[in-house]
This record gives C-alpha cells, structure tokens and sequence, in this order.
C-alpha cells in the first residue's frame, strides 16, 4: 500500500462512519449514494480490508475501519487548517514574518518600529524571538527566522547584510569618577581601572578583543553581566567604567551621568543591520520593515 490515501474517499469515509447511513453521507457530502458507495469501495480496494459491517439499512465500522477514523479525522483536520493559512495569506496584506533581534537593541526602538509596521500592515502576524550572538547562520539556515537585526556577521556567501548604522563604542565612566575630568586617558592608565562589560549581545569579551587589541588597549575586566540595566547602574555608582555602544547610552551621555573616555584617535566601531539569506530575497514587507528600522536609527542618531 504505497499510495496516498485520496481526500475525497476519506471524507466519504468519516460521513459515512457518524452517519452509519450511505442517503445521510451523501446529502452531507452533496454526492449521489452510488458516489459514496463507489468511493468506499475504492477506499478499501486501496487499504486491502473491509472497513464496514452491513447491519440492514445502516453500517457500522469494523475494528480496521474504527483505526483508520481516528486518522482520517486527523488528516482531514490538518488539510482543512492548511487551507485556511494559505487563503489567509492569498489575502493582501495578510502575511507572516519572524524576526529575531539581538538583545542589545533597546525595547523603545523595537516597540516604535512594530507600531509603524502594524498600521502599514494590520492583517499582519509577526513574531519576535530573541537570539544571542552567533545563532544568525543556524536561525537563518533552519528557516526559524525571516530576517534577523543583528550585529554584522562574518561573511558568508548564503546570507546578505543590509546596514542599518555604525555605532560607536564608548568608555564610559560616571561623572565623580577620578578620570571623568581628565582631556585624554593613557592606555596605561585604562588597564588599572576595573571594567564591567555587558556579555551576550553582541560585542562580549571574545568580539571586543581584536578591537581591542588594534589600539594596543587591555581592559581589566571586573565583571561580566547580561542585563544592560545593570551594568548601567554599576557604572552610574560605582567607580566601574565600561565600553558600551552610543546609542544605549545616549540618555547618560546627554545629561551628563556618564563621561565618555578620550583615549586615542581611532573610534572602536561595529556595524548593525538586517540578515537574511540570499535565496529568498526580501518581500515588501521585509522591506517595509527595513525601512521603519532605518527611520528609528535616524531618530535615535
């Protein structure tokens, strides 16, 4: 029994098994009785056993037929929701897009991004998924995701970068800290000061190194956490510095909570963007919402 099962018997099939009548089956189903009868009989040529006892009038399901029910009803299930979805989508504007974001962007840019984005598109679902540094290629290969905001990814022929900003990064101290009144910082001096460096998004110690290690700068490196409030208030009180990207502490900076290092010439930057594979280019949507992104970071800048 190699082939498929066909659709329209197993309908046939599950009218016939609640109705236990071939004239009940055929009036649910809009057939005539010899359609019904015919597509029983064909159902269990192809499964190779009786699948109905005759009781007079009405039939009953034998014990193969009772296995087969419980599946069929699934099938028929499963096909019916399949074909719900695809005229969903068939419908303009009814369209769903995964996106997965770095931790690291701040909850007001992803906040005021989607609410662009649903007025532009209001039949759209979008689902938001968190992901952590290095998952871009694996999301992307095992389609768990659409579109990715990310931090610039090695390169890789299967994917394409769409710039968003270059963002650069700041050593930062709070205003009372000894080096906050000082024009410019020695290198020497920066490797005596205990550093707290926000880990896992993005830019952890193993991303900051070559960076680093361009401008011949070593951190020592006190502490390491995940949440970027935290390591924003160590910093705000207590004699911590630490390297943060401009615009998760533009707030700081611009009321003067934080002081921002002068320490040599060469500014420490990383790119930010969209990924997504290069087999299936963007949609308008995708597009759409590239777009929304590009006009936050304006805001932001």
């Amino acid at each position: 029994m190699n082939e498929s099962l066909d659709s329209r018997q197993l309908k046939a099939f599950v009218a016939l098994a609640k109705t236990g009548s071939h004239t009940l089956s055929a009036k649910e189903l809009c057939l005539t009785h010899s359609a019904v009868s015919h597509s029983i009989r064909n159902l269990e040529e192809q499964v190779a056993c009786r699948l109905f006892h005759k009781l007079g009038k009405k039939v009953m399901l034998t014990e193969a037929g009772e296995a087969l029910l419980l599946h069929a009803e699934r099938v028929l299930s499963e096909m019916q929701m399949a074909r719900i979805m695809l005229a969903d989508l068939n419908q303009w504007g009814s369209r769903r897009l995964r996106l997965a974001i770095e931790a690291i962007f701040p909850p007001d840019f992803l906040t005021a991004v989607l609410l662009k984005f649903h007025r532009e598109f209001p039949r759209s679902v979008i689902q938001v998924v968190t992901c952590i540094p290095g998952q871009t290629a694996s999301l992307l290969e095992n389609h768990a995701a659409d579109i990715i905001l990310a931090v610039k990814p090695p390169a890789n022929e299967s994917f394409e970068f769409l710039p968003l900003l270059s963002d650069r990064f700041h050593l930062v101290v709070n205003a009372g800290h000894p080096l906050a009144a000082k024009s410019k910082v020695a290198r020497a001096e920066l490797a005596r000061q205990s550093c707290i460096l926000l880990r896992g998004c993005g830019y952890e110690r193993k991303a900051l190194e070559p960076l680093l290690l361009q401008r011949d700068i070593v951190l020592n490196i006190a502490a390491e956490v995940e949440d970027l409030e935290t390591v924003k208030s160590m910093v705000k009180h207590t004699h911590l510095m630490s390297l943060l990207p401009a615009w998760v502490i533009a707030s700081e900076l611009k009321n003067r909570w934080f002081v921002s290092l002068r320490f040599g010439r060469k500014p420490i930057e990383q790119s930010w963007g969209l990924v997504h594979s290069r087999a299936r280019p963007l949609n308008h949507a995708e597009s759409t919402l590239w777009k929304f992104c590009g006009q936050q970071v304006a805001n932001l800048a």
